[in-house]
Formats: C-alpha cells, sequence, structure tokens
C-alpha cells in the first residue's frame, strides 16, 4: 500500500487501466470512452490542492485506488470530505484492499463527515454498509440509482 499524491498525473495510464476494468462489469459497464473521461478528471483533480489518493500495488503494477478532494462539489454542502472514486481489480478482491485504501484515505481528516456515491446495485454498496457508511440520499441517473453515502469521521487531535 503506498500513499501519493504527487506523481499521480505521470501514471494516469495506469490509473485509467484501473478504472476500466473496475468500472467495464455490471452494474456500470462503463467503456473506453468513460475511462478515458476518468482519466482527465483525475487530472484535473490532482491539481487541486484538496486532492489525496492512496493506492495498492500488485508488484509494480497498480492494483487499486481510492481518491478524494477536499472541498466536495458545490452541489454538497458542508465542510464534507468527497470520495470519488474507489477500485481494486477483481482478482485482488477479497482480501482487505478497499477498506484498507478509504481507511487511509480518511485518516487524519478534520472535516466532519466523508461522502460518496455508490450504485445501489453494485456488490460493494454492501460492502460500504458493513464498514459504516450510512444512505444519507439518492441521485438518479441512467443506467442505475445511486445512492449518496456519508460516514461521520474523527477529528484528529
Amino acid at each position: 500500500m503506498r500513499e501519493s499524491a504527487p506523481g499521480t498525473t505521470s501514471h494516469l495510464e495506469e490509473f485509467r487501466d484501473v478504472y476500466h476494468r473496475v468500472y467495464r462489469e455490471p452494474p456500470y459497464h462503463e467503456d473506453a470512452s468513460d475511462a478515458d473521461a476518468f482519466a482527465g478528471q483525475l487530472a484535473e483533480h490532482a491539481a487541486l490542492p484538496g486532492f489525496s489518493v492512496t493506492t495498492v500495488t500488485a508488484g509494480d503494477t497498480l492494483g487499486g485506488f481510492a481518491y478524494a478532494v477536499e472541498p466536495a462539489p458545490p452541489r454538497l454542502r458542508g465542510p464534507l470530505f468527497y470520495v470519488y472514486e474507489l477500485a481494486v481489480l477483481p482478482e485482488l478482491r477479497g482480501r482487505g484492499y478497499g477498506r484498507e485504501l478509504l481507511e487511509r484515505l480518511l485518516a487524519g481528516r478534520t472535516e466532519p463527515h466523508a461522502v460518496l456515491a455508490a450504485s445501489n446495485r453494485a456488490p460493494a454498496r454492501e460492502l460500504y454498509r458493513r464498514w459504516g457508511w450510512a444512505k444519507a440520499g439518492e441521485l438518479t441517473g441512467p443506467p442505475h440509482g445511486v445512492d449518496l453515502l456519508t460516514r461521520l469521521l474523527t477529528p484528529a487531535p
């Protein structure tokens, strides 16, 4: 497991590839153009001062990541830490990497809450519930419904 923000843009293709492999699966069915759009968004976010990312590698290869940006998107009010993505390659799932990626991403945050969006049809939705995330609302849009989840953060001393 490594934490990094510097150098993220120099590894955009690796992040794009992991994203594509994860989000081409049901219920997302995203294609290469969606992965390209993600890479563009990641590059923009990585340039922001509140950008944070954690990664896991399998050997020298990126196997998963979680990233967030503070401040949260304008449509969400309040001091929030917004988790944009969590992605772990299928062959690395079931080993605790997803939870560890999120925990390390959220460690030491001073915002009172973290927020993320999750498809209500994705297997990860149940994992988030078990990890202490609670439904705060719903977003709608094709091809599936999306729950807005929140988790209380313990402020750093």
